[in-house]
């Protein structure tokens, strides 16, 4: 459940799932294409169904011996554009992009412009030398979340085994799927709380009074800092493991797991377009690969490159999670 992914305020999904979702170049790296002496540009995108246009990153493989960063490897004078599909297959409209000056291969929109549900789009970068690299997604129908329980509870005593306290729920009304499957979800925790005025490596004690046991029994506190536990994220959950409800709601029961801070958190249910479903699932195999003769290319749906353009739908809702036996001083409540 774990990710040490960075992520964007406006979803835990980007910088994320590529995700544990997910330092989405380094997933890549373990893909055997990623080994050849020639290198192939890296595409990291994604929408979000109803939300404003992101950010486009192009950079290119490196060796396996070699250091991946974004500042190393970027892919700079790119032309990349974004273009929105009709039904036939033509263009309906097109957004542009410009590099900006971060030097890390970043391009942003030149326009505003909104991600439309159930659409597909098609990325289009055209780096300085070589082919056009090019991707297709289509984008899930929005999810709606419609009602919440539970939105206080108390973490379980892990010394109490009789202790069973209510989890937190999220019900949401998912639109149809517009795949040859039913949707699929990733669930994404992300603590609220203020964690820039606690020190980057805090000592034991603190720590203790800010993780839940499973995330505490990794912390280290000589190397770990407790920003890198933020954000945690769920494999891909096909839609029949929730609770379907007579009027086409789909009720999501968080895991314990999936907590790694006491206090305020963000809880979001993610819809998966076919890419990324596609990426999840065969970075998943390898994970479960032992030996190297059976490790799984990613399956990445990019023509002349490697990487994810991907999308999705989401609902997000807030609980606050006590700690077992609270005293006064044990956690900062609000974020």
């Amino acid at each position: 459940m774990r990710s040490r992914t960075r992520h964007t305020a406006t979803s835990c999904m980007r910088r994320l799932l590529l995700f544990a979702i997910f330092g989405l170049a380094a997933l890549i790296g373990c893909d055997t294409a990623a080994l050849e002496t020639e290198s192939q540009v890296v595409v990291e995108a994604y929408l979000e169904a109803g939300a404003p246009m992101d950010s486009v990153r192009l950079t290119r493989t490196a060796r396996a011996s070699a250091e991946y960063t974004p500042e190393r490897t970027a892919v700079q004078g790119a032309d990349v554009q974004v273009q929105r599909l009709n039904d036939s297959g033509g263009v309906a409209a097109t957004v542009p992009y410009t590099e900006t000056d971060s030097t890390d291969g970043l391009y942003i929109p030149e326009t505003p412009a909104t991600v439309k549900s159930q659409a597909t789009y098609r990325l289009q970068a055209t780096p300085p030398e070589g082919p056009v690299v090019a991707a297709e997604t289509t984008v899930p129908a929005p999810v709606e979340a419609v009602r919440t329980q539970n939105d206080t509870t108390t973490y379980p005593d892990p010394d109490d085994e009789n202790s069973d306290p209510p989890q937190f729920e999220l019900t949401v009304r998912p639109g149809p799927s517009a795949l040859e499957r039913q949707n699929v979800y990733v669930l994404t925790s992300r603590s609220l709380l203020d964690l820039q005025s606690i020190p980057a490596s805090p000592p034991d004690s603190v720590a203790g009074r800010l993780l839940t046991p499973f995330y505490l029994e990794q912390y280290d506190a000589d190397s770990d800092t407790l920003a890198s536990f933020r954000v945690n994220s769920s494999g891909l959950l096909n839609e029949a493991n929730f609770t379907s409800n007579d009027d086409g709601t789909v009720s999501i029961t968080l895991p314990w797991l999936a907590v790694a801070f006491y206090g305020p958190n963000q809880i979001r249910a993610s819809v998966v377009d076919d890419n990324l479903y596609d990426f999840l699932r065969t970075q998943s195999a390898q994970q479960m690969s032992l030996a190297p003769g059976e490790i799984p290319n990613v399956d990445e749906d990019i023509e002349n490159g490697t990487g994810i353009f991907g999308s999705f739908a989401e609902a997000s809702g807030k609980v606050l999670i006590r700690p077992p036996n609270l005293t006064g001083d044990d956690i900062p409540l609000r974020p």
